[in-house]
């Protein structure tokens, strides 16, 4: 009988593994060297981009300062008291109570589908109609009255809303103000030399309604002081009644001011 060999002591857990990584481990490993790598260059990349924006925008900001600094401003402060009192009752010119009288002639023969606007500068009302029918009834601010005189050659401007009959000749969105030397020397400020300086885009509001010798239906700033006679003699209107009137008088239309 022919003996069996030894059985083959078995193998321990760890001498069955090799150690040298298989292929398949050592290109996963690379693969997330290679990422790792890529996105810290990513941030860096990031990094200097937004370096670069910062430095830029210093650069531009650096140089709308020097240019305002150069050219902008070009109005300053000056030393004067420019307002002058009110005109006595005695030397204004015309007996109000007549024009009214007039004023409500011309309306009598207003036709009965035309659209026209009334504005009473006493009470502070303007007022849209169709013929007889009343369509709107605002508040609106008007002429302050206030004296003003230019001490560098003595001209005067009174801030009286105008009487009598004017027309809308057009209408504009969005208007811009140029504004003239009497609104810097009101301020204070001697007027500026360059016409950019005297753009204001904001203070008419959304909606303008041109008539005669610059007087304007237009909104404001200033919500709180509608009802008062504060303004340069253009008729101020708060938001929606602008936009009524705006949408509702044609150009044409006329205004009756009393």
């Amino acid at each position: 009988m022919i003996p069996e060999p030894p059985a083959e002591p078995p193998r321990s857990p760890a001498s069955s593994v090799s150690s040298v990584p298989e292929p398949a481990a050592a290109g996963a490993a690379i693969q997330m060297y290679d990422e790792a790598r890529e996105r810290r260059a990513r941030r860096m990349r990031g990094v200097r981009l937004a370096g670069f924006f910062l430095a830029a925008l210093a650069i531009v900001g650096a140089g709308a300062a020097i240019a305002l600094a150069r050219y902008g401003g070009a109005y300053r402060a000056a030393d004067w008291n420019a307002r002058l009192d009110l005109p006595a009752t005695a030397s204004v010119k015309g007996d109000p109570a007549e024009r009214a009288d007039r004023l409500a002639a011309r309306l009598s023969g207003v036709g009965a589908r035309e659209i026209y606007v009334a504005v009473d500068t006493h009470e502070n009302r303007l007022r849209v109609f169709r013929g007889e029918e009343l369509l709107r009834e605002a508040i609106c601010s008007t002429g302050s009255g206030i004296r003003l005189r230019d001490p560098r050659d003595g001209k005067e401007w009174v801030f009286d809303t105008p009487q009598g009959e004017l027309k809308i000749l057009r209408k504009q969105k969005n208007p811009i103000w140029i504004k003239p030397d009497w609104a810097f020397i009101e301020e204070g400020y001697l007027p500026p030399k360059y016409g950019r300086d005297r753009v204001d885009d904001f203070s008419l509001g959304d909606y303008g309604l041109y008539m005669r010798d610059g007087y304007i239906i237009h909104g404001t700033i200033f919500k709180t002081l509608l009802g008062k006679r504060v303004t340069h003699g253009c008729i101020r209107l708060g938001d929606e009644d602008l936009k009524f009137a705006y949408e509702t008088v044609p150009a044409g239309a006329r205004v009756f001011l009393y």
